[in-house]
């Protein structure tokens, strides 16, 4: 990298730093290493140990974390001390590709808002990234495709309008193999056998996410309550077309999109001590029994969260974000030294 992509990656770090402290957000800065983490059945993780001196056995070894997100550090300080905060941090995913958008370790900004939910925190985010434009590019010559505002499009009409047909009324698996087969995605009797999970992440890869806009950033806002997260959750009533009244449940929850790329992710955060329970549960017994490292689920999160004042969090790919800015098409080229060069 050149000198002057050094002092850009600098200057778009500074500029989110001033943004959020001239908001009164706590910058926090918390540990890389956890001997427990939040277990994500779609993630993958970096193992090492702390080995304690002159204690050469199996008690003097402990089994530790590369951190994926500091999301259970944050949310700890949230609870404890009720303050809107935000962290640029270096996060870890393992058994990722290496590519243009990729890459095992990589630099993510996190926020959270009191007292705000998802669509707040979505209002936020376009004030950062005016405020990034504006303070980077006094001139006007910005990139193309980040300007707000937003495109704010949910999910149920975002399959309706990409894919042609609404969630809401093809709640069955059976119904998102049908449509599946017809967009060409496969053969109908294989999709059939396959999970609701599988099929509506197979529609949003490989219908729904190349359809979205690029003239500006677009918002994918209240995703499928049948998508597991730990985002609050709404309800309301659809009409199917045979003229069943359909619970349609969905989160309070975003994706930002740009330039085909996908930022961010926000929820409005669930803070029901029983929901969060279950969640944890269900995701820690599919990651005792599938993931490559398996690792010991955070104690007591769920009454963390249960202590959380009304909030959102929204977790931003800073990487990915510079390189727009930029107006590059690769990682590498924005960082200092990037893993592909290295292994």
């Amino acid at each position: 990298m050149d000198l002057e992509m050094l002092a850009f990656r600098a200057s778009c770090l500074q500029t989110v730093r001033s943004f959020f402290i001239e908001r009164g957000y706590l910058e926090t800065d918390t540990p890389a290493l956890s001997p427990h983490l939040i277990p994500e059945t779609c993630l993958e993780v970096f193992q090492t140990e702390y080995r304690k001196p002159w204690q050469d056995t199996a008690e003097g070894v402990v089994p530790l974390y590369l951190v994926p997100s500091p999301e259970l550090y944050l949310k700890q300080i949230i609870a404890d001390h009720g303050v809107s905060l935000f962290q640029i941090s270096r996060c870890y995913r393992n058994a990722e590709s290496v590519g243009r958008i990729h890459s095992p370790e990589f630099t993510m900004l996190e926020y959270y808002t009191i007292h705000a939910d998802y669509t707040a925190s979505l209002d936020l985010t376009e004030e950062l990234f005016s405020f990034l434009l504006d303070t980077l590019f006094p001139n006007g010559h910005e990139p193309a495709g980040l300007r707000p505002p937003f495109i704010r499009i949910t999910m149920d009409d975002a399959f309706r309008t990409f894919a042609g047909f609404p969630l809401s009324e093809n709640p069955e698996p059976a119904d998102l193999a049908r449509h599946a087969a017809i967009l060409g995605l496969g053969d109908e009797e294989t999709l059939a056998a396959w999970s609701w999970d599988d099929l509506y992440e197979l529609l949003l890869v490989h219908t729904i996410e190349p359809a979205l806009p690029r003239d500006r950033p677009v918002a994918l806002i209240d995703y499928p309550a049948a998508v597991p997260c730990l985002a609050a959750e709404n309800t309301e009533t659809v009409k199917h077309p045979d003229g069943r009244r359909l619970r349609w449940n969905t989160r309070e929850r975003w994706e930002l999109y740009a330039g085909g790329v996908e930022l961010a992710n926000c929820y409005t955060e669930l803070r029901d001590a029983e929901r969060i329970r279950r969640y944890m549960e269900t995701e820690n017994r599919e990651k005792q029994k599938h993931a490559r490292v398996p690792h010991p689920a955070i104690p007591d999160f769920d009454q963390i969260c249960a202590r959380l004042p009304p909030c959102s969090g929204s977790a931003l790919g800073l990487d990915r974000l510079i390189m727009l800015l930029a107006g590059r098409s690769s990682l590498d080229s924005i960082l200092p030294f990037p893993l592909t060069d290295r292994i």
